[in-house]
C-alpha cells in the first residue's frame, strides 16, 4: 500500500466507489463494474498527475530535450523506508575513516650494552696518557686533571668524542666549547660563572669537575660516560647505560679512546 497521503486519499474514495459499483455488479451480473472498480483503485494509487510550475510550460520544455538526454528519462524513485532514515541519523556528526595501510618499519639493531671491566678507581689510579703531549690543549688539561683528580687521558677522550677539539663546537642542547658543557652544569659544578664556556681553559675545569662529581656518584666506569652524554636521571631509570644507541656508541668510543692513551699493547692499538 502506497505510503503518501494522496495515494492514501485517493484510495478510500476509490475503495467506496468500489463497494457500490460491487454492489450493482452483483445485482446485474455485470463484469464491467468490476473493471471500472480495479481501473479506479490502480490509479489513486498512482499518484496525481505532474502540474506545470507556475510561469513555464512542461510539454515546451520537454520538446526541447533530446530524446537520448538524461533529462528527458523518466526517474525511479522509491518510497523512503525507516530503516534509510535510521542507517543515515545513525552516522550523522561522524568523520568517514580513512583506512590506510601502515607502514612496516623495520627494527634497528640495539648496539649491545658495553662490557662492565674497570672499576673507577682503577680509571683513577691510571695517570698514563701515553703521546698526550702533542694532543691540544694538553697543559690545560693537565692543570685540570690535578686540580679534580681525574686522569688526562680520560679528559682527553672526552675531548675527543665530544667535540673534536674545536673550542666553538656547540649542539642542539646548548651544549658548548671542548667537553660539551651546558650553563646549567656549569653553573652545578661552580665552574666558569660569568665567564664564556667557549674559552678553553674555562670549558675543560667546568667539564672536568663534572667529571669527577659523575666518578663519585657512580659505580662504574660505564655508567659515568653514560651519564655524561644522557643525564644522571636516564643511568638512574635504566639502572645502568640506557638502551640509547646515541649513549651506547658513545660510552663504547670514549672508551676506545682512552684505551688508546692510557693502556699498551694490544688494548692501545
Amino acid at each position: 500500500m502506497c505510503g503518501k497521503p494522496a495515494c492514501a486519499t485517493g484510495f478510500v474514495v476509490a475503495l467506496t466507489s468500489c463497494a457500490a459499483a460491487g454492489a450493482r455488479a452483483v445485482r446485474s451480473g455485470a463484469k464491467t463494474a468490476l473493471l471500472a472498480c480495479g481501473v479506479a483503485v490502480l490509479a489513486a494509487c498512482a499518484g496525481p498527475f505532474p502540474v506545470t510550475a507556475p510561469g513555464g510550460d512542461n510539454t515546451q520544455q520537454a520538446a526541447s530535450l533530446p530524446l537520448n538526454s538524461e533529462a528527458s528519462r523518466p526517474r525511479r524513485t522509491r518510497a523512503t523506508r525507516p530503516q534509510d532514515v535510521l542507517s543515515e541519523w545513525g552516522t550523522f556528526g561522524i568523520e568517514p575513516r580513512s583506512f590506510k595501510k601502515p607502514k612496516t618499519t623495520r627494527a634497528r639493531p640495539l648496539i649491545p650494552a658495553p662490557e662492565y671491566t674497570e672499576s673507577i678507581q682503577e680509571i683513577v689510579d691510571n695517570a698514563t696518557c701515553h703521546s698526550c703531549e702533542q694532543k691540544p690543549y694538553h697543559r690545560l688539561v693537565v692543570n685540570a686533571s690535578i686540580a679534580h683528580g681525574v686522569p688526562p687521558s680520560l679528559i682527553h677522550a672526552v675531548i675527543q668524542k665530544e667535540s673534536g677539539y674545536n673550542p666553538n663546537a656547540r649542539s642542539h642542547r646548548n651544549a658548548r666549547g671542548l667537553m660539551q658543557v651546558t650553563p646549567a652544569t656549569a653553573r652545578f659544578v661552580g665552574v666558569g660563572a660569568g665567564k664564556s664556556l667557549y674559552d678553553p681553559q674555562t670549558n675543560i675545569n667546568a667539564g672536568t669537575a663534572y667529571l669527577k662529581y659523575l666518578m663519585r656518584t657512580h659505580d662504574t666506569f660505564e655508567e659515568v660516560l653514560a651519564a655524561y652524554n644522557s643525564g644522571p636521571g636516564n643511568v638512574r631509570k635504566y639502572n645502568g647505560v640506557p638502551p640509547f644507541r646515541e649513549t651506547r656508541r658513545y660510552v663504547i668510543d670514549v672508551k676506545r679512546y682512552y684505551a688508546a692513551s692510557a693502556k699498551e699493547g694490544p688494548a692501545a692499538r
